[in-house]
């Protein structure tokens, strides 16, 4: 009895300890998902700006924010919410303490604690994007930068595209994709310029080309499509 008086007494303490830390956020430390994306449009801020994503390396890999790095939310943090190693896995590949810090995860994790200890580290501009993945994918259906891991993984799966809802799509012009090299196998091309909307009264839109707008399309070009 007394053995489970304080493992309850100390599972207690966990949870007002985190929720204190995390209490330490002021409503100026979080972002909304309009004003991140508005940072991310200003090329000239985004130099000053480093976008954290927490979760697991394998869920980075299938898709993130674009611009953001990956730094595990365990590296970091350990289960009793202190610092791991001095936060070294933090303070190692973000050494600008007075730039900008953007945290984010699922939208359901440790988010808000990672970014009060990153204040704790001495971070001095720290916001947290609490909507998360969550926020940013099902809410507004916004893209995602994706790493050759999970397009891989998302390509071997998917490949031929037959099933009507994953596309892989060849932004090149017609000539390039044409070539023997120039596209990925199962790929369809379609040139940027037609969901860039430079032109719209000469290009077709392009639900003509994939009229499923729930399909989970993947675009390439020479660099960033």
């Amino acid at each position: 009895m007394k053995q489970m008086f304080r493992t309850i007494l100390a599972a207690g303490i966990l949870i007002a300890a985190l929720c204190s830390l995390s209490s330490c956020l002021s409503e100026q430390n979080y972002i909304t998902y309009e004003e991140l994306k508005t940072r991310l449009d200003d090329t000239a801020a985004m130099e000053s700006t480093t976008i954290v994503d927490i979760r697991p390396a394998a869920a980075w890999k299938a898709g993130y924010i674009p611009e953001a790095i990956n730094i595990e939310c365990d590296t970091v943090i350990n289960n009793l919410g202190g610092l791991k190693d001095g936060g070294a896995a933090l303070t190692s590949i973000v050494t600008a303490k007075d730039s900008r810090l953007v945290i984010y995860g699922t939208g359901e994790d440790r988010a808000s604690l990672f970014a009060a200890k990153a204040i704790q580290l001495g971070y001095t501009d720290v916001k947290c994007y609490q909507g998360g993945m969550t926020d940013w994918r099902d809410n507004h259906g916004d893209y995602l930068y994706i790493t050759y891991d999970g397009f891989r993984q998302w390509y071997d799966a998917e490949c031929p595209f037959t099933d009507g809802e994953n596309y892989l799509v060849d932004a090149h012009t017609p000539a390039l994709y044409s070539r023997d090299y120039g596209h990925i196998p199962g790929a369809i091309n379609i040139m940027s310029k037609h969901f860039t909307f430079l032109d719209p009264g000469s290009l077709k839109p392009l639900t003509d080309f994939i009229s499923n707008k729930q399909a989970t399309i993947v675009f390439y070009c020479i660099g960033t499509a």
